[in-house]
């Protein structure tokens, strides 16, 4: 059987599997991501995911054949260049991720950013399968996003087509840690849902999970700050969509676990926002394969584009 290494780089953890061409798991795990240590612990958390791998697939009697990885940030061209560091893994700007990963496994590779591989599988395997065009976000620490026309990526001149997340929403607004001010991610996301919830005097702010859990038993302040999240969010895809004329938007990242708390405000938001021949044919749907997307679109990523 042959099978495919998928690797989804997250700030905390590494999660790994091995795929077939059809998006099928046979074995999954995950290690720690050394993000604190750079590129050299980043390696060492590759190198170990690769070796485990190569030992379930002897075991087993399976074959690799591809390599794949979605990463946090911006990725270029065959060796995988890092052009846009995450703020998650510090000291990646310059690194050849792609290069990395074809030492270590000895096979062909394929690397994008990990929003990007998540939108694959979606529109492969998931929620996304056979719609004509499709957005994908992630609605997670950050704002991740891809687009998927005609069952292939756009990934335009640098490889970042669907990266919504850094798509202007507040003229001069809040700096953003590329340069610019006033980024949909710094209004759409867990760590905007964090600040808003405080701004509006919400208690024990820390943790994102903990608001939508509140916001689930019905804490006003909690409901409000997820509300607004979901709220900007059909705003900022309403300019998307305007381009695109998508069939579905697909939600994933750890806030869309808050369902329709968050996809209803998005939906009404969008609806008010685009235009009318654009939202009435467009569906918002929950993502569906969770937090195996990433590996899984790394997976299928490497089957279609290992070089």
């Amino acid at each position: 059987m042959d099978l495919a290494i998928g690797i989804d780089v997250g700030g905390t953890r590494i999660k790994f599997g091995l795929v077939t061409k059809k998006g099928e798991v046979k074995t999954t795990g995950s290690v720690r991501t050394n993000a604190d240590e750079g590129p050299v612990g980043l390696r060492d958390g590759l190198e170990l995911v690769v070796r485990e791998l190569k030992r379930r697939a002897h075991w087993k009697g399976w074959k690799i054949v591809a390599a794949g990885m979605g990463i946090p940030g911006t990725v270029t061209g065959r060796r995988g260049t890092m052009i846009m560091t995450p703020p998650q893994i510090q000291g990646l700007h310059g690194w050849e991720t792609g290069t990395c990963l074809r030492q270590l496994s000895g096979v062909r590779t394929a690397v994008d950013n990990d929003a990007t591989v998540a939108g694959l599988a979606e529109a492969r395997i998931g929620a996304g399968h056979g719609a004509p065009t499709t957005i994908l976000v992630t609605v997670g620490t950050g704002l991740g996003g891809a687009l998927v026309v005609g069952g292939k990526l756009v990934r335009g001149r640098f490889g970042t087509g669907g990266e919504i997340g850094h798509s202007v929403f507040v003229p001069d607004g809040l700096p953003c840690g590329h340069g610019g001010r006033g980024c949909l991610e710094l209004y759409t996301s867990a760590t905007a849902l964090v600040r808003i919830y405080r701004e509006l005097g919400g208690l024990d702010a820390d943790d994102p999970k903990a608001i939508v859990t509140k916001a689930r038993t019905g804490h006003r302040k909690a409901t409000r700050a997820l509300q607004q999240i979901g709220k900007n969010l059909g705003l900022g895809l309403s300019a998307q969509a305007s381009v695109v004329a998508p069939d579905l938007i697909v939600v994933g990242g750890g806030l869309s676990a808050a369902g329709r708390l968050l996809l209803d405000p998005a939906r009404q938001a969008f609806k008010e926002q685009s235009l009318d021949y654009v939202s009435k044919g467009c569906r918002w749907v929950k993502a569906r394969l969770g937090n195996r997307a990433g590996l899984i679109g790394a997976g299928l990523l490497a089957f279609e584009e290992g070089l």
